[in-house]
């Protein structure tokens, strides 16, 4: 079975007990905080990763890290560790999260431009985005590339749309290398 379908199947255990206890919130806040720790410190994503730590010095560093996380947060981590999957926990936060933002109807969208975009422009780029995926919330991401010329990309729901200078010019060129 492939580490996706174990941290999911462990996502969807915290995520159904979230939900049967009322905590759904409280627990997301502890995976996001996982995200930031693991964006943040290449160190804790190795030290999880390592076969050279004992499983009992890997739950103490998890019961210190997440000392402040909701029990049932932690005693998924600890089960996690338990059972020597210590290394999935940060595919199971990302697997949390996007169950999260699909119960919720929150879509993640990152523009990426070649200048910072108005906040009129991020506007229509949320309206866009609401009407093709009936989301309440966009957590939109703004990436600037000054490679793409002028124009920007959109992705969300797996899909991405490009109007960009330089994806035109390569279009331009494929097409006259054909001709």
């Amino acid at each position: 079975m492939s580490d996706f379908r174990i941290a999911s199947r462990y996502a969807k255990a915290l995520f159904d007990r979230a939900v049967e206890t009322s905590s759904l919130d409280v627990v997301k806040n502890d995976i996001d905080h996982l995200k930031v720790l693991v964006a943040e410190s290449r160190e804790f994503v190795l030290f999880l990763q390592s076969p050279l730590y004992k499983k009992s010095s890997k739950q103490d560093a998890l019961k210190k890290l997440f000392a402040s996380a909701n029990e049932l947060t932690l005693n998924v981590f600890l089960l996690m560790a338990e059972k020597h999957r210590e290394s999935m926990i940060p595919e199971m936060g990302v697997a949390f999260l996007r169950m999260y933002n699909n119960h919720n109807q929150i879509v993640e969208v990152t523009v990426e431009s070649a200048v910072a975009l108005d906040s009129k422009t991020i506007g229509d780029i949320e309206a866009y985005v609401m009407a093709q995926s009936n989301a309440k919330t966009i957590q939109l991401t703004q990436n600037i590339n000054p490679s793409l010329i002028g124009g920007l990309t959109i992705e969300f729901g797996g899909k991405i749309y490009d109007n960009t200078v330089s994806n035109q010019l390569r279009k331009i060129k494929k097409e006259l290398q054909l001709a």
